[in-house]
C-alpha cells in the first residue's frame, strides 16, 4: 500500500494582574536583536485554525514568542493564507494587523520532525508507505514569506543507532544548508541544532556555528534519545550546555509537562518549545501547576487568570471560546511554573513519577503509538465532533 502526499509550493506563491503580566514577560534579549524569545514557546497555529487569528488568541501577551512551521504553511488550504500571499505581505505583518502584537517574537522551523513522526507512526505499523516531501527551496520559500523573527535551520535528525558515515552525511547536510539559509537570513536571527549524541559531533557543530557567528542554538534530536536511552540523553544535555558555555540554548521536544523543570532548571536550558499545551487543550485538560485534570472538576473561580475569568461551568466544552481561554489558561500557567524552582529529579526519574491515568491517555492519544496526530489535525478532529 502506498499513500503520496505532495506538498507543492501554493499556486500564488511567491488590563491583567500583575502576576500574571509577569508570565506574559518572561524573555531575554538574544545577542543585540530587538525581539526576544520565551522560556516557554507555544506552537501558534494560525496558519489553518482560524481562532488563533481572532480574539482574545491574536492579541497576544502571555510569551515573548510563537512558534510555527513551514510545514504549517504548506498544508494549510486556509484561503488567508491565499489573500496575504496575493497581497505581497508577509506573515507576520499580516498578523500584526489582525492584533498580533509587533513587539512579539515570531519563531519558524522547518517542520521536518513531525514529517518525519508521521512516517515512523501509525502508517507505518500498518505497512504504508507515506511519501511527504518538503524540499529546502520550499522552506526557504516558506521563510522568506513568514517574515519571522527568528528562523530555525534545516537540519537533519541524527538517530542513536546512524552509523558513522550515515551521521557524517548529516552532518554535511547541516552545515550545507546553514550556509545556504545566511544568504537570506541574518546570522543573529537564526537558530543552529546540535544533532548527534557524540561529544565529537557536538563540539564540531558548536565550532561551525560559532565560525558563522550565529545568534542562538538548539538542541535537536531529543525524542529519539529519549526513548533510546534516558540516561545517555541526560549526560549529553549536560555536556550541550557547559560546551555552549553562555550563549543561548534552547530545546527541541517537550514530550511531557514533568519535563519542564529538568529542561530548565536542572539542564539550565535558556528555553523550550511544545505543542503538547494545544493537546492538552484539545483534550479538556487544565493545567494545576503541571499536572493537567480534567475540566469537569475545575472552579473556575480559583484562578484569576484572564482565561479563567472568561470561563464558567454554562459554556459548552467544545466551543471556540471555551478552546481560546482554557487554552490561555494553560499557557500562561506553564509560563509561570517555568520559572519556579522544583527539587528537579534526574531525567531517568520523570519519566516514572506517578502521573494521572487522564494523562496518560493523552500523551498516548499525541505520540507515535497513535500516528502522530498533529495538533491541527486534533483541534480540527475537535470540531467535527461538535
Amino acid at each position: 500500500m502506498k499513500a503520496v502526499y505532495i506538498l507543492s509550493i501554493r499556486n500564488t506563491v511567491m488590563e491583567h494582574s500583575a502576576s500574571w503580566r509577569i508570565a506574559g514577560g518572561i524573555g531575554l534579549r538574544v545577542k543585540n536583536e530587538s525581539h526576544k524569545l520565551s522560556r516557554l514557546i507555544p506552537k501558534f497555529h494560525f496558519c489553518s485554525v482560524p481562532l488563533f487569528r481572532e480574539e482574545p488568541l491574536i492579541n497576544w501577551t502571555y510569551t515573548d514568542a510563537v512558534l510555527f512551521t513551514a510545514y504549517d504553511l504548506y498544508r494549510s488550504h486556509d484561503y488567508w493564507l491565499d489573500e496575504v500571499v496575493n497581497s505581497g505581505s508577509t506573515l507576520k505583518d499580516a498578523l500584526v494587523n489582525l492584533g498580533f502584537p509587533k513587539a512579539n517574537s515570531l519563531v519558524i522551523d522547518t517542520g521536518v520532525f513531525e514529517i518525519e513522526t508521521k512516517k515512523a507512526g501509525i502508517s507505518k505499523e500498518l505497512g504504508i508507505d507515506v511519501n511527504i516531501e518538503l524540499s529546502k527551496a520550499q522552506i526557504f520559500e516558506a521563510y522568506e514569506l513568514s517574515g519571522a523573527d527568528f528562523f530555525v535551520a534545516p537540519d537533519e535528525i541524527i538517530l542513536p543507532l546512524d552509523g558513522p558515515e550515515r551521521v557524517k552525511e548529516k552532518v554535511d547536510i547541516i552545515k550545507s544548508n546553514l550556509i545556504d539559509l545566511l544568504d537570506i537570513v541574518k546570522a543573529s536571527k537564526t537558530i543552529a541544532v546540535i544533532q548527534g549524541h557524540e561529544q565529537e559531533i557536538v563540539d564540531d557543530l558548536l565550532d561551525f556555528y560559532r565560525e558563522n557567528k550565529i545568534g542562538c542554538l538548539a538542541v535537536g534530536g531529543v525524542i529519539p534519545l529519549y526513548h533510546y536511552d534516558k540516561e545517555l540523553l541526560s549526560k549529553h544535555l549536560s555536556y550541550v550546555r557547559k560546551a555552549a558555555k553562555s550563549e543561548w540554548l534552547h530545546i527541541f521536544g517537550l514530550s511531557r509537562m514533568s519535563l519542564l523543570p529538568y529542561y530548565l532548571q536542572q539542564v539550565k536550558l535558556d528555553s523550550v518549545d511544545t505543542s503538547a499545551l494545544t493537546y492538552l487543550t484539545a483534550g479538556r485538560k487544565y493545567l494545576v501547576g503541571l499536572k493537567p485534570i480534567p475540566v469537569r472538576l475545575v472552579d473556575f473561580d480559583n484562578c484569576t487568570c484572564p482565561g479563567c475569568r472568561a470561563l464558567s461551568k454554562e459554556m459548552s466544552t467544545r466551543s471556540v471560546e471555551f478552546f481560546a481561554n482554557l487554552y490561555i489558561h494553560n499557557v500562561m500557567t506553564a509560563s509561570l511554573e517555568s520559572m519556579k524552582k522544583y527539587d528537579t529529579p534526574a531525567l531517568r526519574d520523570v519519566q516514572t513519577e506517578k502521573e494521572s491515568a487522564t494523562q496518560v491517555k493523552t500523551e498516548q492519544r499525541n505520540n507515535n503509538e497513535s500516528g502522530w496526530m498533529t495538533a491541527e489535525e486534533a483541534l480540527h478532529e475537535k470540531g467535527k465532533n461538535q
